[in-house]
């Protein structure tokens, strides 16, 4: 290793893994260098291989030109709806970083970044998932081994928004949906996501030739990630449905295999089969304030779908086919356990023998504890003060006509003066 000076900076020279590398120290005391020189070859040494020389070509490009060329190089190699999140997210990155280059990205940076997506009311959760494109892109140019030791994710405090419909709930939604016949695309993506579990972007992409009529399935071929690809199960109520829709897509001669289920619709009530809906957007809002539903989103339909699997005992491997999970993590954000399973789960740690309370010090002996277990039934406190103070009254007095009997026969008049106790305060009940 080599260190010298050119101008008022320190420069050092030095090999690490058959690389050389000759970079300013930006340190003008020589000890300071020293220090810096220790701490580059440190990080140099965890540096990855880079065959490919993608640290320098990647590392000279600003951010948003670095995204964009590594979703060109990675297009053939992941589909469509990935290279279309990468690109939709080098935008605000882009304008946040703008000429900074790839190489010159620093913690300090991330963190702005951080603090001015929170500000402009970004979720937590949005703004991982805009560094996690940069993170990708950083790694692929074997340039993250600087920052992954400073990098902090954002924690997510927001519950998660997902909920499983109770059966009245579903009744009034799919009730609204039958009574106009030109929410029939509604109609059939609901029961599709609320009985059989589909994604949306999974219900946009079927074609006629994916169903199979004679076997009751349906291919998913189109999906969030290659794991979501299956053959699940037809129910009665998505084969009725389906074949209620086939029925008037045969009717205008959009029954060939090739054609989408749900076919795309254009302006002047332009349809074209051989692309698919972009969106149901309005027919949903629609649907569910006819329902009632306002607070219900499409995509709780899978949440209920799992839910339901879920409370029917089915072991995880099935509802992984039908449903094309692949981790436990996914299980435990989709199923949601209603209120009839826990009432139940709280029964069932019943205990077998009865509870015994022990006494309150300060509870008179004799004086039995008011417990209310049913809180709706429960007394206000002027209630239970009068409700204790009558026992305690109760008892004095016949404590009092115990000793008038054990007293007779000694010459006395049967009472004896005690200090009578502040029973009228309410206090007691305190």
């Amino acid at each position: 290793m080599t260190l010298w000076k050119r101008g008022r900076q320190y420069w050092m020279d030095t090999v690490v893994g058959g690389q050389r590398y000759r970079e300013p120290l930006h340190a003008t005391d020589w000890r300071e260098a020293k220090e810096h020189e220790k701490e580059r070859v440190a990080e140099l040494a965890r540096r990855p291989a880079d065959p490919a020389g993608r640290g320098r070509s990647y590392g000279a490009l600003d951010v948003s030109k670095a995204i964009e060329a590594y979703a060109k190089e990675r297009r053939a190699q992941v589909s469509p709806r990935m290279v279309a999140y990468w690109t939709e997210n080098a935008k605000p990155l882009g304008e946040f970083f703008g000429t900074t280059t790839l190489r010159h990205v620093t913690p300090e940076q991330i963190a702005a970044y951080q603090n001015a997506r929170i500000d402009a009311g970004r979720a937590p959760k949005t703004v991982n998932g805009e560094l996690s494109v940069l993170r990708q892109v950083l790694r692929h140019a074997r340039l993250w081994y600087r920052l992954q030791e400073d990098y902090r994710a954002l924690k997510n405090t927001k519950p998660p928004v997902g909920q499983a419909l109770t059966d009245d709930e579903q009744k009034r939604l799919f009730e609204a949906a039958r009574s106009r016949p030109e929410w029939i695309f509604a109609y059939v993506a609901s029961a599709l996501a609320f009985y059989c579990g589909l994604r949306a972007c999974e219900i946009r992409g079927l074609q006629w030739k994916h169903v199979d009529w004679d076997k009751a399935r349906i291919e998913i071929r189109r999906s969030k990630t290659p794991a979501g690809w299956r053959d699940p199960s037809l129910n009665d109520a998505c084969a009725r449905a389906l074949k209620e829709l086939y029925s008037r897509a045969k009717a205008v001669g959009f029954d060939d295999g090739e054609h989408f289920l749900f076919p795309w619709h254009g302006r002047d009530k332009k349809i074209d089969p051989s692309r698919p809906m972009t969106s149901w957007r309005s027919a949903w809002r629609s649907l569910r304030k006819a329902a009632g539903l306002a607070h219900v989103r499409f995509h709780d339909g899978r949440h209920t779908a799992l839910t339901r699997l879920a409370e029917k005992g089915q072991p995880d491997w099935v509802i992984q086919a039908q449903m094309g999970h692949v981790s436990p993590a996914m299980m435990r954000t989709y199923s949601h356990i209603r209120r009839k399973a826990l009432v139940e789960a709280a029964a069932a740690l019943e205990p077998s023998f009865k509870l015994k309370f022990p006494r309150h010090p300060s509870q008179p002996r004799g004086l039995k504890p008011a417990l209310y277990v049913d809180e709706a039934k429960k007394p206000t406190s002027h209630d239970r003060c009068d409700r204790v103070m009558s026992q305690f009254t109760s008892q004095r007095d016949d404590l009092k006509k115990e000793i008038r009997k054990s007293s007779k026969g000694f010459g006395s008049s049967g009472w004896t003066r005690t200090s009578n106790p502040p029973v009228n305060s309410r206090m007691l009940c305190h």
